[in-house]
């Protein structure tokens, strides 16, 4: 059994870095992408998303085709929901 996705706290991300990841045969790419508010509601507040990118190894990103993507905020609970999802993609792409 492959062992579980673990990514960085909240403060790597806060500061803008980005990570690659792998479990089996499945890769990925994190990024925090930070949305400004919309020129109708300038007093609305900026807020940051992590945007994933996944696909199916052994290939490097740049040479794979990317067969999925989630957004999610910039929040513990939306770590947790990055977890969740990437671990539910990599289920899938393990599978096969």
């Amino acid at each position: 059994m492959l062992p579980p996705i673990e990514i960085p706290t909240l403060l790597f991300w806060e500061n803008g870095n980005t990570w690659y990841g792998s479990k089996g045969q499945a890769r990925f790419f994190i990024q925090p992408v930070t949305h400004e508010a919309a020129s109708d509601t300038p007093d609305a507040p900026s807020h940051t998303t992590l945007d994933i990118e996944f696909w199916r190894g052994p290939l490097t990103k740049a040479l794979s085709h990317i067969c999925s993507t989630a957004s999610f905020p910039l929040s513990g609970e939306g770590l947790e929901q990055t977890v969740q999802w990437l671990e539910e993609q990599a289920a899938i792409v393990n599978e096969e």
